[in-house]
Parts: C-alpha cells; sequence; structure tokens
C-alpha cells in the first residue's frame, strides 16, 4: 500500500503513536522469528516445564498443553497483528476504532497492567542471573551463590534496570538488533546443558520418570496448566501492532510465519527443556540447574550471562512498550523516552524482590499470576477481532483513528457502548463459567475466573460485540 498522510485532526497527538512510516518499516520474517524467539526464550519459559510436573502432568502432557493453549493464543494474535502490518499503528491507536477514542483508557490500563507485573518478574529472574555471575567471578562458592544473590537482589535490579532504560531510549532499531540473538542464544545453551545431564550417568535414571503421570487429560490440573500456557502470550495477543507495524511493506508472511516457529515451536521446546530439566535434577530454577550442573565455571557463567540476557529482551520486545503505550496514551508529554524512564521506576517497586527468600516462591508466584489474569484480556481480544475482521469487514480508514471528534471514532462521546457492555457482559458470564466449573480463584483475596477461562472469554466477548454493534448503530 502507498503512504498516506495522516494529521492529528482537534487534538495534539504524541508523535510516537503516529503511524510508522513505510521507509521506517524495517523487520523481515527472519528479524520476526528471532524476535518471537528471544520473547520467548527466557528464564520463567522454563518454569513451565516444573507447573506441569507439580500437576501431575508428563512429558506428553505438557507437550500437548503447550501445542494446544499457544496455537489457540497464535491465532488470536495474528488476527490482532494483521492491523499493525497494514497500517503502522500501534495498540493504543488500535484500539480506538474498537473502544472509541476516549474508550482506551480501560483496555490500555488492562494491558498495562499485565505488562508491568511480567516486566517485574523478568527483572526479578534476569537480576538473579546477573548477580549470580558476580558472585561467580569473585569466587563466592557455589552454596552461597544463590542464597546471597536472592539477598542483595534489589542492587542487581537497578543496574538491569538502569541498562534496559538505556537501550530501550534508542527506538524500534534498537530492539530489533536484541532480537536478533539474545533468545536463541539462550535455547541453544540450555538444549546443550540439558542433553549433557542426560547422558550423565547421575541423572540419566531419572529418564524413565519423565512419562509418568498423575493427572488425566480431562483433569483440573491439565486445565490449569493449559490456562497457563494459553496466558502466557496473551498479552502480546493484545499489542501485537507494536511489533507488527514495524514489518517491511508487502511482507504478508513475516507475522504468521514468525508466530508459528518463534512462538509455538519455541515454547513447545521450552517447556520440554524445563520439564526434562527438573526431571532429571529435581531443581525448579534454570539459574540454579546452570550453576551447580554446567561443566565448569566458564561454562556457569556463559549460561549466567544468557539467562540474563534473554529476560531483558523480553522485556523490551514484549513488556515495556505495553506500559509505555499506556504512558504515552495518557499524555502528549510523555514521548517514548520519558515512558520508558518511568516504566522502569515502577518496575522496581512491581519485581517481586520483597517477596521471596528462596527460588521456589518466584515460581510459584508465576504460576499464580500466569494461570488467573486471562478474564483480562480475553474480553478485549474478543472485541478487537470482531470490530476489524466482521463489524468493519477488514478496513479501517486511517485519518478517521487520528480524528477526534464526531468525524473520528468518536461514538457516543468518545465511548464505544457495544464494546463496554460486551465487556461487562463477558466479566459476568465469565464469572458464572467459573463459578459452576470450580474455576474461582483468589489473587490478592480477590475471586477472579481463573483457569481456561481466556478461551470462551474472547468467544464470548465476539459474538456479543456483533449483535451490541448492531443495537447501537446511531452511535456510528
Amino acid at each position: 500500500m502507498g503512504e498516506m498522510k495522516v494529521i492529528a485532526k482537534g487534538y495534539e497527538e504524541n508523535p510516537d503513536l503516529m503511524p510508522t512510516q513505510l521507509k521506517d518499516r524495517k523487520y523481515n520474517t527472519k528479524t520476526i522469528i528471532l524476535m518471537f524467539f528471544s520473547m520467548n526464550t527466557c528464564i520463567p519459559m522454563f518454569f513451565l516445564g516444573p507447573i506441569g510436573k507439580s500437576l501431575g502432568l508428563s512429558l506428553t502432557q505438557v507437550l500437548v498443553g503447550a501445542a494446544m493453549g499457544n496455537a489457540l493464543t497464535a491465532l488470536v494474535m495474528w488476527l490482532n497483528g494483521v492491523i499493525g502490518t497494514r497500517y503502522g499503528v500501534s495498540y493504543p491507536v488500535q484500539l480506538r476504532e474498537s473502544f472509541g477514542f476516549k474508550g482506551t483508557a480501560v483496555p490500555l490500563f488492562m494491558r498495562g497492567l499485565v505488562g508491568l507485573m511480567w516486566f517485574g518478574i523478568e527483572a526479578f529472574v534476569g537480576s538473579l542471573a546477573l548477580l549470580m555471575i558476580f558472585l561467580v567471578i569473585i569466587g563466592t562458592p557455589k552454596a552461597d551463590v544463590l542464597p546471597l544473590a536472592t539477598r542483595y537482589l534489589p542492587i542487581a535490579l537497578v543496574f538491569y534496570i538502569a541498562s534496559l532504560i538505556y537501550v530501550m531510549r534508542h527506538g524500534l532499531p534498537g530492539i530489533g538488533v536484541m532480537a536478533n540473538w539474545a533468545g536463541p542464544l539462550l535455547l541453544i545453551y540450555f538444549i546443550w546443558l540439558v542433553i549433557w545431564l542426560a547422558i550423565n550417568p547421575e541423572f540419566s535414571a531419572n529418564t524413565s520418570k519423565l512419562f509418568v503421570s498423575t493427572a488425566g487429560y480431562l483433569s483440573i490440573g491439565f486445565f490449569t496448566y493449559l490456562a497457563v500456557q494459553v496466558n502466557w502470550w496473551a498479552t502480546v495477543a493484545l499489542n501485537i501492532s507494536d511489533i507488527s507495524r514495524g514489518i517491511k511493506p508487502n511482507n504478508k508472511t513475516a507475522l504468521p510465519v514468525g508466530i508459528f516457529i518463534g512462538l509455538i515451536i519455541g515454547q513447545i521446546i521450552g517447556t520440554a527443556l524445563g520439564y526434562v530439566a527438573i526431571t532429571l535434577t529435581g531443581i525448579v530454577l534454570p539459574q540454579e540447574i546452570i550453576l551447580k550442573f554446567s561443566p565448569g565455571i566458564i561454562a556457569a557463567i556463559i549460561g549466567l550471562s544468557f539467562a540474563f540476557i534473554a529476560p531483558w529482551s523480553t522485556d523490551i520486545v514484549a513488556n515495556v512498550p505495553a506500559v509505555t503505550s499506556l504512558l504515552m496514551s495518557l499524555s502528549s508529554k510523555f514521548s517514548f523516552k520519558k515512558a520508558v524512564t518511568a516504566t522502569g521506576i515502577i518496575a522496581f517497586f512491581v519485581a517481586p524482590w520483597w517477596a521471596f527468600d528462596k527460588a521456589q516462591g518466584i515460581v510459584n508466584y508465576t504460576t499464580q499470576w500466569a494461570s488467573n489474569y486471562g478474564i483480562l484480556l480475553g474480553p478485549i481480544a474478543g472485541i478487537m477481532i470482531a470490530d476489524y475482521w466482521i463489524v468493519k469487514k477488514q478496513h479501517y480508514n486511517l485519518q478517521r483513528l487520528y480524528t477526534y471528534g464526531v468525524d473520528g471514532p468518536w461514538y457516543a462521546k468518545g465511548w464505544n457502548k457495544a464494546a463496554y457492555v460486551s465487556l461487562i457482559l463477558t466479566w459476568i458470564i465469565g464469572y458464572l463459567i467459573a463459578w459452576a466449573t470450580h474455576q474461582i480463584a483468589y489473587v490478592v483475596s480477590i475471586p477472579v475466573p481463573g483457569g481456561i477461562i481466556w478461551v470462551p472469554a474472547v468467544i464470548i466477548a465476539l459474538l456479543l460485540y456483533m449483535m451490541f454493534d448492531k443495537k447501537y448503530q446511531e452511535q456510528h
């Protein structure tokens, strides 16, 4: 498509939210594949194995769960990402058509909140690896490294966030370069380490436990695990346009191929590695496995370096953009660089360094969080998909997205009634489904629809939005 001249009408737009120009769209298929590998290949991904094992699942079952869960999320991700590829718009701007110019506040806050929580988790595990590297280099006994690193983690967290802010302030080109190599290196290293453990007589006897299970495919354990896999990338399924807007013009294969290879295949491999690693060693934290079982100090330092770089790059590509988008949409005074700095400062306090004194704590924290936020994001995805693919018949007017007032996506005083009625009703129905199927979970003492609720939430919201869009036709 040719370049369309777009200007902000009736308001002052943040320059970083204007459409990406064709000359600035430099991502190709290879870049997107590697970018997804980098987002995917991080320390929390290796938690997926221990999570499955703790739920009584075998290796076969966790791989089936990984394939099913990520296939569902990938479909939604592609459906939402097409808009960024076609129009060069970011998530906050994309939301205007489905939720209304002012109505973007709620979905932006929800995605930003989830992204911030993930940012905190990634920052925790990345900073832990960074401090472990320092302790190993200065000759700290292996038995003391992890306890000391956990105790003094806030110090490393400052360096982690400061380095991330520095790179992020260089913009999209720097993000693409980082994404080309961070995750794949960690994945290759961990494949090598797991193979080394599997052929080591000390651990090889445990391979017989890989296919032992105490839960079936119709058990609560399997469905909880499926929810974790689905929710893992339900975050980026919403703001995928923040990435796809950088894809080269007319490259229609980059997004679907990148998602399939980088996300689905990458998630399956990471899940398998994490499961095999905990089965062989009995240890849940990848950094601890690297520290204790790498053959030599050099191998340990290299592995821990990758364990730092991988979550760092995941934050750069997946988590920080969601929060910066929220901040930039709140005020035009928040440039991309200022928003990145503010996000880093907030993340220091969100990273749960204050909550754990043992490694198992972060794994449990991640499990509880990842299995129970689907109700926040699922309805938003359903509404966005319905608006573009069904209601607007795969056509948005780019200038309309940047027009404040009745000539833009104004609906009812800037709010799309169809979207919000659909959102609220989906929440109510979600609670009823979760209650009937015993999937009510408690997050900070608040009862929420947990488990695999993301999938029905997407579908219910999509159907409701189609229905209520017809009811509220007068607002168009």
